[in-house]
């Protein structure tokens, strides 16, 4: 192969690489919020757009909406670190075992590549966030 060639399949490379349609793609967050006292949770809209979901950017620059979530898999019950009570949270989980990971107001389900994340507010509320990774679209 030449050099201008090269310089040519480069420079391509860095355009597919750079291209905004690929970093928007890795990470989408959805809002639940409590529909009854037996702490059952529903999607709710949030975000400037009021859509239920919103995918983000390549340092969460940009908020895309999203209107509907990953197709639910399990249904998983919380104790709310905040207000203590249980809630109801509809998760998209791959059939692969997790390693999971707890934090204050987190669990994490990581799968190398691929986490999902549950963030408990302090309103009682959850965001679900699907990462699939840098670059990596869902």
């Amino acid at each position: 192969m030449s050099h201008s060639g090269s310089v040519r399949v480069l420079l391509l490379a860095a355009a597919m690489l750079t291209a905004p349609a690929t970093a928007n793609a890795a990470r989408m967050q959805f809002h639940y919020a409590a529909t009854d006292g037996c702490g059952t949770m529903s999607l709710k809209p949030a975000g400037a757009a009021g859509a239920p979901g919103e995918r983000l950017s390549f340092f969460g620059t940009v908020r895309d909406p999203v209107c509907s979530p990953p197709r639910a898999t399990h249904v998983v019950s919380f104790q709310h670190p905040y207000t203590g009570r249980t809630v109801i949270v509809p998760l998209s989980l791959p059939e692969d075992t997790p390693r999971m990971e707890y934090r204050a107001a987190r669990v994490i389900y990581n799968y190398g590549s691929y986490t999902v994340e549950v963030h408990f507010l302090a309103d009682g509320s959850v965001n679900v966030v699907y990462n699939s990774g840098l670059l990596r679209g869902f």
